[in-house]
């Protein structure tokens, strides 16, 4: 068995594999760039970086602060 460094073991800590999640988000959003190195995954949203202990975490986080943005978007577009 391959010893895994800390940075794969806080992607999935639980086992559940979120490649596939990642895959669809990098697809539906190729703006956010989502890097995997280091202790943390992070990411960039205008111009802000979101860090997380896990992946999905992370995910979670950039799916809510997108749909914030969406929404606000549409509040500012109709006044």
């Amino acid at each position: 068995m391959t010893p895994r460094s800390p940075a794969q073991m806080s992607v999935v800590p639980d086992g559940e594999d979120q490649t596939a999640r990642l895959e669809q988000f990098r697809t539906a959003h190729p703006d956010v760039p989502v890097l995997l190195l280091g202790d943390y995954p992070r990411a960039w949203v205008a111009g802000q970086k979101v860090e997380h202990t896990t992946l999905r975490g992370l995910l979670d986080d950039l799916e809510e602060i997108l749909r914030s943005g969406a929404r606000n978007s549409c509040t500012g577009a109709a006044q």
